[in-house]
């Protein structure tokens, strides 16, 4: 079902929707971006002998990234959100983090192990 365009008084506001898009985009890519800097901490910080808290920390960030990805999922997903890329790209992205939870924190079937080994290593 189309949607009518807001009323020419409305519409004159500066194209709010564009706007909104545009400005939600920007945020997307600043959690991206965030949970692409992890991965050097992780290489840094997880592969010593002895992570310790380094793992409790790795822990609270990985849980507090997915609880923003899911906030914004929530937006996506809706049957009418316009950018298809960047729904894909959320979804990518909480698989990954889900994954990252899972391999480093979670008991893991081996099964599990294999599917995301054979993701990150082709």
């Amino acid at each position: 079902m189309a949607t009518k365009p807001l009323p020419l008084e409305l519409g004159q506001l500066g194209n709010f929707e564009a706007r909104m898009l545009r400005n939600f985009r920007a945020a997307v890519d600043d959690w991206d971006e965030v949970c692409s800097a992890l991965g050097a901490w992780e290489a840094q910080h997880l592969t010593s002998t002895h992570p310790g808290s380094a793992s409790e920390q790795h822990r609270a960030w990985v849980t507090e990234l997915l609880s923003w990805g899911q906030l914004v999922q929530r937006a996506t997903d809706h049957p009418s959100f316009p950018d298809q890329a960047l729904t894909a790209r959320v979804n990518a992205r909480l698989r990954h983090l889900q994954d990252k939870l899972a391999l480093c924190h979670g008991d893991m079937t081996p099964a599990e192990e294999e599917r995301i080994l054979q993701a990150a290593f082709p």
